[in-house]
């Protein structure tokens, strides 16, 4: 949400019409807490006891009115009923996925049971999410699923794709970080590549599975599997896929923290991203593959469809046989076939938030 934040505020100079400020919850207990498992509730009391205190401060001691404020995560709407009683400012607020929300209810079957504390976290967002002027909202898939759960967001609330950038140029001196960096060489390596967390919904068993067909079936082509994100975790890993990960210690890579110009190179090399989540609020991963021209086996979900469109190889989430099937035929393909796309800018996402905010204000 940071790389978000500061995707709008960059450049917002050049348009004399608005003077933008960011605040957001600074880490103060989880920066303190010594304890690795309780860090995420040490977050919660930065979030939800501290930085509402500050808000109010901030929003109460301005000398300059405030007109418009854009709450830039739904997660935060839980911020809306203090703003609401402080101020007249209109609201708007970014609405990435709802995932966690629909989690909450129990609308996905592969989803892990959510606390009693998660539930109630998730109720109180949905319920305050009402509570403003207009909604954005990253693609369709979360559109649909605002309208649904909130009937009302049905006449102000649209579309505002984020932006994807385009290639970032590879120096002499960017090329001896990557061997240093990688514990392997992307351009004399076969691998397929994943972007992504280990969250239930990123799928990433089918990851695994299809890897491992892949692997069996071309022995010869020496695959390699590479995570950008934590390694396997026990719940993503049954019994076999353990034991075959075991027996085979080299083939799944897990790269964490990677600056950009490393993933643009590994979005060069590989043979493909394969990314088939259960559902995505956007899906940056498959649209950073796709500018670069390295193939992409995914999902219909999210703005991935939408942005993609034919350029995308397109699978069922639960069918293990057809993704494996893409996989093999892709790595079978001369990876020079691919050409890249051409997808909408920061600059375009930063202007489309620009024009809402003339809109909301104006008329």
């Amino acid at each position: 949400m940071l790389r978000f934040g500061d995707l709008l505020v960059s450049n917002y100079s050049n348009d004399p019409n608005f003077n933008i400020q960011k605040i957001y919850p600074a880490s103060v207990f989880r920066n303190i807490c010594p304890i690795k498992k309780l860090r995420k509730w040490a977050a919660y009391v930065d979030k939800y006891l501290l930085f509402p205190k500050r808000l109010k401060r901030n929003l109460i001691s301005r000398k300059d009115p405030l007109h418009l404020i854009h709450i830039i995560d739904h997660s935060n709407a839980i911020y809306l009923p203090k703003i609401s009683r402080i101020t007249q400012a209109k609201k708007i607020i970014t609405c990435h996925d709802l995932i966690a929300i629909r989690t909450a209810n129990g609308d996905f079957a592969q989803a892990p049971k959510t606390s009693k504390p998660g539930v109630h976290l998730q109720n109180w967002i949905k319920k305050t999410l009402r509570l403003t002027d207009y909604y954005a909202c990253d693609s369709r898939q979360t559109l649909e699923d605002l309208n649904r759960l909130i009937p009302m967001s049905k006449e102000k609330s649209s579309i505002f794709h984020l932006g994807t950038e385009a290639d970032l140029s590879t120096t002499n001196s960017h090329k001896k970080n990557i061997s240093k960096l990688l514990p392997f060489d992307p351009h004399a390596t076969n691998f397929l590549l994943h972007v992504g967390s280990a969250a239930w919904y990123k799928n990433r068993k089918a990851v695994f599975r299809s890897f491992i067909n892949a692997h069996t079936n071309l022995a010869d082509k020496e695959l390699k599997l590479i995570l950008v994100g934590p390694e396997p975790q026990k719940e993503e890993i049954d019994k076999p896929l353990s034991y075959w990960i075991k027996s085979h210690p080299n083939a799944i890579s897990s790269l964490q923290n990677l600056p950009d110009i490393i993933l643009t190179e590994l979005y060069k090399h590989a043979k493909a991203l394969v990314f088939p989540s259960f559902i995505e609020g956007f899906g940056w991963p498959p649209l950073e593959a796709a500018i670069r021209g390295c193939p992409v086996i995914t999902t219909s979900t999210g703005a991935i469809a939408d942005l993609l469109g034919k350029y995308a190889k397109y699978v069922e989430s639960e069918n293990q046989e057809s993704i494996d099937q893409e996989v093999l035929q892709v790595l079978q393909t001369a990876r020079s076939n691919k050409r890249a796309i051409t997808l909408p800018s920061n600059e375009d996402c930063r202007r489309q938030y620009f024009d809402l905010y003339q809109k909301v204000l104006f008329g």
